[in-house]
């Protein structure tokens, strides 16, 4: 069967009216629908908020991840059962075995309930200012418990003085040479200058120069066999004629002329002393050029519960210690 079928002119108008809505309906889904949304994301207002949020989630991740990394670092004191002190005297020895040297005296404990309190009072010197840091930082991050209290710290001898009358001491005493060993390597470490003389009896070298010492004051004698020159003074009432009707007076020396014509002998002009010939002052003492001297206060906590023995311990109430406060 033939299809010969011809469409009217309204029919093709109808059609072509579909075709275009169908054009029409898949421009705008396809085209317009998807450039609105491209537009909408590259929005720059809200690609900037988008932006902020992600900075500040940036910043407290990384704030987290800190702390995390410094769980390892912190330290953490532990309250030790009563009674430690053999313990913390051993750590005390094994802190201040570097310095120059130390004293600490501990006090009786009180206990107020079951907290034990110890008060130890210590003194120390370092090399330098740097070494008194460290130890007040191992003292201060110790394993046990403690609290760091009236710290004071102030200058002492010159490290130049001290390292040289050490070094001299060292020469023939082996525990000064190990002192001196010692402080030699915590000031190379810490990248300070050292003087040559130390440095020579540090690595056992021949000494070729005594150290430098204060010039002398004294005059040097006169060669053997020759007798030093001694300056002589004009007598009293006598002066140096020069020309005719004039009176030399020596460089440096003053003729007074009395009412009566007498000429006093030449009184010489005191001498002065140059500036060449004055002493070196030395520099001042400060907590960078010297050894450094510390004191302070420490506090160790105890706990006396669970302890096997309270001897020792002074006992207080809460309302003893108001009350003394």
């Amino acid at each position: 069967m033939k299809l010969n079928y011809s469409f009217s002119k309204r029919e093709i108008a109808l059609i072509l009216i579909l075709i275009l809505v169908l054009v029409g309906l898949l421009y705008y889904r396809f085209v317009y629908l998807g450039i609105s949304d491209q537009v909408d994301q590259y929005n720059t207002a809200d690609l900037e908020s988008q932006l902020q949020l992600e900075q500040l989630q940036l910043i407290e991740w990384q704030k987290m991840q800190d702390e995390i990394d410094d769980i390892g670092q912190v330290s953490t004191s532990s309250l030790e059962t009563y009674d430690n002190q053999k313990q913390e005297i051993n750590l005390l020895n094994d802190i201040f075995e570097p310095v120059i040297r130390y004293n600490f005296s501990f006090e009786k404990p009180v206990a107020i309930i079951d907290t034990v309190r110890r008060n130890v009072t210590v003194s120390f010197t370092t090399i330098d200012y740097n070494s008194a840091l460290e130890i007040i930082s191992q003292l201060h991050s110790s394993k046990y418990r403690v609290l760091l209290r009236d710290i004071s710290i102030s200058p002492g001898d010159l490290t130049s003085d001290y390292l040289s009358a050490l070094a001299t001491e060292a020469l023939t005493d082996r525990t000064a040479l190990q002192q001196l060993k010692k402080q030699v390597d915590t000031l190379i470490a810490s990248n300070i200058k050292v003087d040559e003389y130390v440095m020579k009896v540090y690595r056992g070298e021949p000494l070729t120069e005594a150290p430098e010492t204060e010039p002398a004051t004294e005059p040097a004698e006169g060669a053997e066999g020759q007798e030093t020159p001694q300056e002589t003074m004009p007598d009293e009432g006598a002066f140096i004629e020069g020309g005719e009707g004039e009176a030399v007076i020596p460089e440096g020396g003053t003729v007074e002329t009395l009412a009566d014509g007498t000429i006093v002998a030449p009184q010489p002009v005191p001498e002065t002393q140059s500036e060449s010939e004055t002493e070196t002052e030395k520099p001042v003492q400060t907590l960078e050029n010297s050894i450094v001297n510390v004191s302070m206060t420490m506090t160790f906590y105890e706990t006396a519960y669970g302890a096997k023995s309270l001897d020792g311990l002074i006992i207080q109430t809460p309302e003893t210690t108001a009350a003394a406060e």
